[in-house]
């Protein structure tokens, strides 16, 4: 499964990798294996909603045989 990331997740992480860690198996565990892996980001993915390539994700959702998930920042316009 590919994860991409946007905006100033990019500076905290590589914009797009492969995902391999087995026991992530929710989006919740996969926000904790960010904020793990990426300490640094920790308060911004906080903020973070997740989505595929047609659905928005909640904390509760089992990650399935997705093929990409994207972790996307708060954002605001002007």
């Amino acid at each position: 499964m590919n994860i991409h990331v946007f905006a100033a997740l990019k500076d905290f992480m590589p914009s797009e990798w492969k995902l391999t860690e087995t026991s992530v198996k929710t989006i919740k565990d996969l926000k904790e294996y960010l904020k793990v892996t990426y300490p640094a980001a920790e308060n911004l993915l906080e903020a973070c909603r997740f989505s595929t390539d047609v659905q928005m994700l909640s904390l509760d959702q089992e990650i399935k045989n997705y093929e990409n998930i994207f972790v996307i920042p708060p954002s605001s316009g002007g």
